[in-house]
């Protein structure tokens, strides 16, 4: 396993309005697949996952921040605002662990 395989697989700690998290960054790389590509099957080929795969990690993210990242409607993903901003984050993190 390289370098870079046990930092994905790591834990980052975020905060979000005064609390502290405790974050998957394979979980950060999904989201950000998931801004990037607006498209969850299209975020989980990028991700060489499947579609229920991430979307279940997504969700995961949601609940354990305890705020929607995403908004889902038919042919369409969005980023909420707190999704927005955790995006940005996880952008810096991911880019200080490759």
């Amino acid at each position: 396993m390289g370098v870079r395989s046990r930092l994905i697989n790591s834990i980052v700690i975020i905060v979000l309005i005064g609390y502290v998290y405790a974050v998957n960054l394979r979980d950060l790389n999904y989201l950000v697949a998931l801004a990037d590509h607006r498209h969850f099957g299209r975020a989980a080929e990028a991700c060489h996952v499947s579609q229920p795969t991430l979307s279940t990690q997504v969700r995961k993210l949601e609940e354990e921040l305890g705020v929607a990242l995403v908004e889902r409607a038919p042919r369409q993903v969005m980023l909420t605002p707190a999704g927005v901003d955790i995006v940005e984050r996880a952008r810096r993190v991911l880019s200080r662990c490759a």
